[in-house]
C-alpha cells in the first residue's frame, strides 16, 4: 500500500514510507534503522542451483502461477500466500470488466467496478513483482525504511515532458513537505520555462499509523496508513483554459515481511481516492467533471544502517488529468487505463538526497530533483 507521505510534486501518485520491520514470527524486533537481517531467523541453506532455478521458476511458470519461485525455494508458505493473492486479483479484474460490460458502464455503478478491477490489477502484478523480489534479494532484503520522517524536506528540480498535443517542454519543478506529528502540510509546483504553462498543488493529510516525526512514538516498520485532501490548479495560459480539481484520497503501505521472511525489505502500495474537476475554457462557465484516482505500487528499500540509503517503487496511477495522462492503446480499451512510472529516491548524507521520476502514458515525463532535510534528519 506511497514517498514518505509527501507532495507528488503535481502528479497526485502518493506517498512513501519508513522504519525497519521484523519478520513475522521473528524472536527479536530490529533495532529502528537498523539492518533488519538479525531481526529474524537466516533463510534455510539454499543451494546456488535450486536459488536460480527457483529465479527462472518466478519468470515461468511464475508469470502464470504467482509464488511458484518461493514454492521451489522451499518457502511453501509465502508461495501459497502469492498464489491465493494472485488469485484474488484475477477475480477482482475479471469481475469489474464483467461488471462494467453486463452495466455498461452506467454511472451509477462505474465507480465501485473501477475501484474494484485497480485493485484487482494492483493485487496481480504486487504478488508477481512479490515472487521475483523473494527470489533474488540478498539476505536481509534490500534495504530498510528510516526509524522516522523529517519534520521539512525540500525538492527542486526540472522536468521534461513530451506530449506532441502541447508546446509545452521543460519545467521547474519545487515542493516542500513539513510534518507535525500525524499531520503532513506540502506544496508543489510545475512552471513551463518554454511556455506559459503551470500546474499547483497543496495537500493536506493525517496519518493514523505508521512512521511520524522523531518526536513522536517508534513505528513497528514502514506500514502506514493516512487520509489526504488536496487541491491542484493546472493553468494552460497560452491555450487558454484551466483545470481546478479537489480530491480525497485513502491510501497506504504494507511492508511485505508480514507475508514472509524473503520479501524483507520490500513493500506494496494501495490508493483509492475520488476527485472533482472543474474546467474553464476562456470566458466560460466552469464545467465539472468527476474523476476516479486509485493508484497502487510494488517497491523496495535500498540500505540498511548509514548512507547512501532510500527506496524506488514500480507505480500504476489511475488519473488521467497530469502529465503523463493516460495510457495510449488501440481498441475498446482505449482511454481508460492510466500511466506507469518509476521513481526512486535516495540519499548520499543526513541531508541531501536525489529523487529521479519516469512516466509513461499519452505523453512522457521525466524529473529529477535535488532533495534537501534540514537539521537533524533520519
Amino acid at each position: 500500500m506511497t514517498a514518505p507521505a509527501q507532495a507528488d510534486t503535481g502528479e497526485g501518485e502518493g506517498a512513501p514510507g519508513s522504519p525497519a520491520v521484523a519478520a513475522p514470527g521473528s524472536p527479536a524486533m530490529a533495532a529502528p534503522g537498523e539492518p533488519p537481517a538479525t531481526a529474524a531467523p537466516a533463510r534455510k541453506d539454499v543451494s546456488t542451483g535450486r536459488r536460480a532455478l527457483a529465479a527462472a521458476g518466478a519468470v515461468f511458470p511464475g508469470v502464470v502461477a504467482h509464488g511458484t519461485g518461493h514454492l521451489i525455494l522451499g518457502e511453501s508458505r509465502t508461495g501459497w500466500t502469492l498464489l491465493a493473492l494472485e488469485g484474488a486479483g484475477a477475480g477482482l479484474a475479471v469481475g469489474g470488466v464483467a461488471g462494467a460490460a453486463v452495466s455498461g458502464a452506467s454511472r451509477r455503478v462505474i465507480a465501485p467496478i473501477v475501484l474494484a478491477s485497480v485493485t484487482g490489477v494492483g493485487l496481480f502484478g504486487i504478488s508477481l513483482l512479490a515472487d521475483l523480489y523473494g527470489v533474488l534479494a540478498p539476505e536481509g532484503g534490500t534495504g530498510s525504511p528510516p526509524s522516522s520522517l523529517p519534520w521539512v524536506e525540500t525538492q527542486l528540480g526540472l522536468a521534461y515532458v513530451h506530449d506532441p498535443t502541447f508546446a509545452y517542454r521543460t519545467f521547474l519543478v519545487p515542493g516542500m513537505d513539513l510534518r507535525l506529528s500525524s499531520l503532513r502540510l506540502s506544496g508543489s509546483g510545475w512552471f513551463g520555462l518554454n511556455d506559459d504553462n503551470a500546474r499547483l498543488r497543496a495537500e493536506a493529510a493525517h496519518r493514523f499509523i505508521g512512521p511520524g516525526t522523531p518526536d513522536g512514538p517508534s513505528a513497528a516498520d514502514g506500514s502506514f496508513l493516512e487520509l489526504e485532501g488536496a487541491l491542484t490548479h493546472h493553468r494552460y495560459t497560452s491555450d487558454d483554459f484551466s483545470i481546478t480539481t479537489g480530491e480525497v484520497t485513502l491510501q497506504g503501505r504494507l511492508d511485505l515481511a508480514h507475508i514472509g521472511r524473503t520479501l524483507r525489505g520490500s513493500f506494496a502500495e494501495m490508493g483509492w481516492g475520488i476527485a472533482i474537476e472543474g474546467y474553464r475554457n476562456g470566458g466560460r462557465p466552469f464545467e465539472g467533471n468527476e474523476l476516479l484516482i486509485p493508484h497502487f505500487a510494488f517497491g523496495m528499500y535500498l540500505g540498511h544502517a548509514g548512507y547512501p540509503r532510500g527506496e524506488a517503487k514500480v507505480v500504476y496511477g489511475h488519473r488521467h488529468d497530469g502529465y503523463a495522462g493516460g495510457a495510449k492503446i488501440p481498441g475498446l480499451g482505449s482511454g481508460v487505463p492510466g500511466h506507469l512510472g518509476l521513481q526512486g529516491r535516495l540519499y548520499a548524507s543526513p541531508r541531501w538526497g536525489l529523487l529521479a521520476d519516469v512516466q509513461a502514458g499519452s505523453a512522457y515525463v521525466g524529473r529529477l530533483s535535488l532533495l534537501f532535510r534540514p537539521g537533524d534528519s533520519p
